[in-house]
C-alpha cells in the first residue's frame, strides 16, 4: 500500500469495510482515477469483520431487490478479476411460521416475490427436514424455500473489492484517520488526518458507527446509533452439510447458517442494547464486547427449541460486538443536504455485506452522473433525515427497537413504539381526548383513526382487516357524504420570498406560478430528465411572496431542492414555517355550511374559487384559508399559527355537531385520495417518472419559458409515451392491497402496485401502477388488456381505469 499521503485527490472515501472498499472499487471502475481511501485503523476493522455474511435477495422494495441481485453477481464474478475468493456458496434459505399472521406474511411473499424476481415456493414439512435435518417441526404451520439465496465470507468479500479498486487505480490508506473536514461556502473542500491535508472535489462518508459523529463536525444530520449484536458458532454437529440453507426463525429472532460442520447462530432480538452513546472508544479494531448471558437466555432458550441439537453441543465461541442501526431500519446514501460534494454511505442495519455492492455501485453512479441513474432510492436518501435526530437520547432510545424490527413481522402500517412522542401539533392533546391513535412521520404524532367510545385506539395488526378497518370506513364516508376534518400540521410549510422569488419557482417548476395574488397552483419539480423531484403547491401571497406546502416527509429533500437552485446572488431567501402553522382540513359536501357557522366570509365560487387563497376571520383567528383538496371532495385547508388553532378547533367541533362532523385520520385520508386517484411522492411518482406518464400533463406549461426538465418533456412529448400510470380496482372486494402487488395484463407480469387501500365508497382494493409498452401506451392498448393482480399467491380480476374511479371530471372539488 501507498506510504505516502498525498495532498490532494478527486474522491476522498473515509472508511475500509466493505461499503467503503466497495465505493472505491466501483469509483474506479467507472473511471474515476484519483480515488483515495482512508481507514483510521485495518480494513474491515470496524463491523464487517464480525459480519454473518447472508445473502438475501427477499428485500422491502424492488430497488432494494435489484441491488442484492447485483451484489449476489459481482461477488461471484469479482474473484476471476481480483484471484481473491469471496467465499461465495449459493445455499438457498428456509422460511417458517410458526403462526397464522406470519404465514400470511410469507403468503404475501410468494406474491411481491414475482414483482422482485425473487424465486419463493412453498414446501412441506418433509422437504424441510430433508434440507435442514437438526430442525425441530412440530410447531410449524408452514415452510417456503428462497433456492437463490447465499452466503460469502465477509472480510474476503471487502479484500476482493479493495484489491480491484487498487488494480483499478485507487489508493488505500489503514492507519489514517480523519479528524475534521475543511469546508467552505457550503462545500467539502478536503479532510484533516492524523498523517496531515488532503484536498479534494468530494468526500464519501463510509464509516458505520462512526458515521454519525463524524458528520456533527460537518453539521450534516447522519441519526444512527449503535447496539450490541451477537451470533455464536458451535462445534460440528452431525446432520450439517456444506452448503445447507440458511434457516430464518424469524418468530424466534434468530437464523441459522452451517459454518465448518457446526452452526453460526445469530439474532435479532426483540429489545436491544444501545452501545456508546456519548461516543466510541478510539482504539476500537475487530472489539469484541463482554458476553450478556442473562440478555440472550431467551435467544438461546428459542435456538434450543428450534434445534435440539444444540442442548449437547460445545458453544466454540460467542461473538458479541456493536454495530449501527438508523431510526427507520433503512441506510443514508446520497448527498448531504446544505452541504455540496459531502456524500454518505453508511447506517447498514446489519446488512451491509448483503448490501455493499449495490451501495458501493449507487454512490458511483451519483457521483459521476449527479444521480443514481441505475433506479431512484428515496427510501434511503440522506435527504429524509432530519437534524432533530442527531439527538443522542432519541437515537438511544429508538436504537432499543431497531435489530428486533429487522426479523419481526412487517405489518402494514407498523408504528414504531420508541422514542415518542418526538412534534406534537397543537392539538394533539384535543385529538387524544377523543379517541384518535396516533403514528409517526417524520417525527410528528399524527392521528391515523379514531376509535369511538369504548374502544382502545391502539392498533392490532394484521395482514387481513386491522382492528381499525370500520373506524376508519365511517371517516372516508363521512368526507363524502358529509364533513370531516383532518390535522395535517405535519405538512412542510416553506416561503419564499425576495425579488427574485418568482424567477426561481418559474425555473424550477413545471407549471406557471406567475399568477394573481392569492392564486394557488399545484406543481411538480423536475429533474433534467423531466423526472418529479417534488409534488406541491405554490400560493402566490404577494408580488415578491410565496407560500410552498409539501409533505412532512420531504421537507428537507424540498427545501434543498429549491435552495440548490436558487443562485448565488439571487435575491431570493427561502425559510422553513413548518412550525409557524396548524394545518385544518375542512373537507366534505357539507364543508362550506360548517364554515360558514365560524365565519362571515363569503364562500361562494364566485368569491373564493377553487385554487384560491385567502385570509379570512374564523372564531378568534384569521387563518389562510386555501380552497384545495386531496380527497376529491369540496374543502378548505386553514393554517393558522398554533396558539391559535385550539380556539378555532373548538369552535369548529361545537359548530360541527348538528352537520355531523367527523374527526377523520390520515388512512382515511389515503383511501379518499387513491379513490380519487390523486398522485402521492414517492409511491406513485417520483425521480424516474415525468408528469406525462403520471398523468399530471395539466399541470405542465410547456410554453411558459424555460424550467428545468422542459426539454427532456419537449422530447418524450415528439416521441410519445412508452409507459403510464393506471388505476386499477379489485373485482373482488376481500382481498386487500398495499403495496408491490404484481400485475399482470393477459397472463403476463407487466408491473406493480405502486400503492394501494382500500376504497370504502367502491367497496373494494384499488392500487396504482405503471404500464408499459415499446411500441407505445393508448387508451385503446390500455383498455383492450385483460387485468389481474397477485395477492397471497393468488390472482384476482381487476379492472383498470384511465381516470379516477370517483368522481373523474373532478367536479366535487369545484362544487
Amino acid at each position: 500500500m501507498p506510504k505516502e499521503l498525498p495532498t490532494h485527490a478527486q474522491v476522498v472515501v473515509i472508511g475500509g469495510g466493505v461499503v467503503g472498499c466497495s465505493t472505491a472499487y466501483h469509483l474506479a471502475k467507472y473511471g474515476v482515477k484519483d480515488v483515495v481511501l482512508l481507514e483510521r485503523k485495518f480494513l474491515t476493522c470496524g463491523t464487517t469483520w464480525a459480519a454473518a455474511g447472508l445473502m438475501i435477495n427477499l428485500r422491502g422494495t424492488l430497488e432494494l431487490a435489484k441491488m442484492t441481485a447485483y451484489g449476489m453477481k459481482l461477488y461471484q464474478e469479482i474473484e476471476k478479476e481480483t484471484e481473491q475468493p469471496t467465499g461465495y456458496v449459493n445455499t438457498g434459505s428456509l422460511l417458517i411460521a410458526t403462526n397464522m399472521e406470519r404465514q400470511l406474511e410469507y403468503e404475501r411473499f410468494l406474491s411481491i416475490c414475482e414483482t422482485l424476481d425473487v424465486e419463493i415456493r412453498r414446501i412441506g414439512l418433509d422437504e424441510l427436514k430433508e434440507l435442514w435435518p437438526l430442525i425441530s417441526t412440530e410447531d410449524i404451520l408452514s415452510a417456503y424455500y428462497m433456492p437463490n439465496d447465499a452466503v460469502v465470507n465477509p472480510v474476503d468479500t471487502a479484500m476482493s473489492m479493495s484489491i480491484g479498486a487498487r488494480r483499478n487505480g485507487a489508493r488505500i490508506f489503514e492507519e489514517t484517520e480523519v479528524l475534521d473536514f475543511d469546508l467552505k461556502n457550503g462545500v467539502v473542500r478536503g479532510v484533516r488526518t492524523n498523517r496531515g491535508d488532503v484536498k479534494c472535489e468530494c468526500v464519501v462518508l463510509c464509516t458505520g458507527m462512526w458515521s454519525r459523529d463524524l458528520a456533527r463536525k460537518t453539521g450534516v444530520s447522519v441519526p444512527l446509533h449503535a447496539t450490541e449484536h451477537m451470533h455464536f458458532t458451535t462445534q460440528p454437529i452431525e446432520g450439517t452439510y456444506k452448503g445447507m440453507p440458511i434457516l430464518r426463525d424469524q418468530d424466534g429472532f434468530l437464523y441459522f447458517r452451517e459454518e465448518v460442520g457446526g452452526l453460526l447462530v445469530g439474532a435479532f432480538e426483540l429489545k436491544a442494547k444501545p452501545y456508546g452513546t456519548d461516543g466510541l472508544p478510539p482504539d476500537w479494531q475487530f472489539r469484541e464486547l463482554p458476553d450478556d448471558m442473562e440478555h440472550l437466555e431467551p435467544l438461546l432458550k428459542n435456538a434450543l427449541k428450534r434445534v435440539p441439537a444444540l442442548e449437547t453441543t460445545d458453544i466454540r465461541h460467542f461473538t458479541t460486538t456493536a454495530e449501527s442501526f438508523t431510526p427507520d431500519n433503512l441506510y443514508i446514501m446520497g448527498e448531504a443536504p446544505g452541504l455540496k460534494k459531502f456524500y454518505t454511505a453508511c447506517g447498514m442495519n446489519s446488512s451491509g455485506v448483503l448490501c455493499g455492492a449495490g451501495v458501493g455501485k449507487k454512490m458511483a453512479e451519483w457521483i459521476t452522473q449527479g444521480y443514481p441513474s441505475s433506479g431512484d432510492i428515496w427510501e434511503l436518501d440522506i435527504r429524509r433525515c432530519f437534524p432533530w435526530q442527531m439527538n443522542r437520547n432519541y437515537l438511544r432510545d429508538r436504537a432499543v427497537e431497531e435489530p428486533g424490527n429487522t426479523w419481526a413481522n412487517h405489518w402494514p402500517y407498523k408504528q414504531w413504539e420508541t422514542a415518542r412522542p418526538v412534534r406534537k401539533s397543537a392539538l394533539h392533546d384535543r385529538l387524544a381526548a377523543r379517541g384518535a391513535c396516533f403514528g409517526q412521520l417524520a417525527g410528528w404524532e399524527r392521528a391515523n383513526w379514531f376509535a369511538p367510545a369504548g374502544v382502545e385506539p391502539q392498533y392490532r395488526y394484521s395482514w387481513l382487516r386491522q382492528n381499525w378497518f370500520d373506524y376508519s370506513a365511517a371517516e372516508h364516508l363521512a368526507v363524502r357524504h358529509g364533513v370531516g376534518m383532518y390535522d395535517l400540521s405535519s405538512m412542510a410549510n416553506f416561503v419564499l420570498q425576495g425579488r427574485d422569488a418568482l424567477a426561481v419557482l418559474q425555473k424550477v417548476c413545471a407549471n406557471d406560478v406567475a399568477t394573481p395574488i392569492g392564486k394557488v397552483v399545484y406543481t411538480q419539480m423536475l429533474n433534467e430528465r423531466g423526472g418529479i423531484e417534488a409534488d406541491l403547491t405554490v400560493t402566490r401571497l404577494a408580488e415578491d411572496q410565496f407560500f410552498i406546502v409539501t409533505a412532512g416527509a420531504t421537507a428537507g429533500r424540498d427545501f434543498d431542492w429549491i435552495s440548490r437552485h436558487i443562485p448565488e446572488y439571487a435575491h431570493a431567501f427561502l425559510t422553513d414555517m413548518t412550525s409557524a402553522y396548524t394545518m385544518l382540513g375542512i373537507m366534505g359536501p357539507k364543508s362550506r355550511e360548517l364554515l360558514a357557522k365560524v365565519t362571515k366570509a363569503d364562500l361562494s365560487n364566485q368569491a373564493f374559487p377553487f385554487a384560491t387563497a385567502q385570509e379570512i376571520e374564523l372564531a378568534y383567528a384569521t387563518p389562510l384559508a386555501v380552497r384545495m383538496s386531496y380527497v376529491g371532495e369540496l374543502g378548505w385547508e386553514l393554517y393558522l399559527p398554533p396558539d391559535f388553532a385550539t380556539g378555532v378547533f373548538d369552535a369548529l367541533i361545537e359548530a360541527g355537531e348538528e352537520l355531523g362532523l367527523k374527526l377523520v385520520g390520515l388512512h382515511a385520508v389515503d383511501s379518499l385520495r387513491l379513490e380519487r386517484g390523486f398522485r402521492h411522492w414517492p409511491s406513485d411518482i417520483g425521480p424516474d417518472y415525468t408528469p406525462f406518464e403520471a398523468g399530471l400533463g395539466f399541470a405542465v406549461k410547456l410554453d411558459k419559458g424555460g424550467f428545468i426538465g422542459r426539454e427532456a418533456l419537449l422530447e418524450q412529448k415528439k416521441e410519445g409515451l412508452k409507459r403510464r400510470l393506471a388505476i386499477f380496482t379489485l373485482e373482488d372486494s376481500e382481498p386487500l392491497l398495499y403495496h408491490l402487488e404484481p400485475i399482470y395484463r393477459n397472463g403476463q407480469r407487466v408491473s406493480y402496485v405502486t400503492h394501494g387501500a382500500y376504497g370504502h365508497l367502491l367497496g373494494r382494493a384499488l392500487g396504482m401502477g405503471y404500464l408499459e409498452n415499446p411500441a407505445g401506451v393508448s387508451d385503446e392498448w390500455i383498455l383492450e388488456g385483460r387485468y389481474e393482480i397477485g395477492w397471497q399467491g393468488k390472482r384476482y380480476p381487476a379492472q383498470v381505469h384511465l381516470r379516477a374511479p370517483y368522481d373523474p371530471q373532478g367536479e366535487r372539488t369545484r362544487m
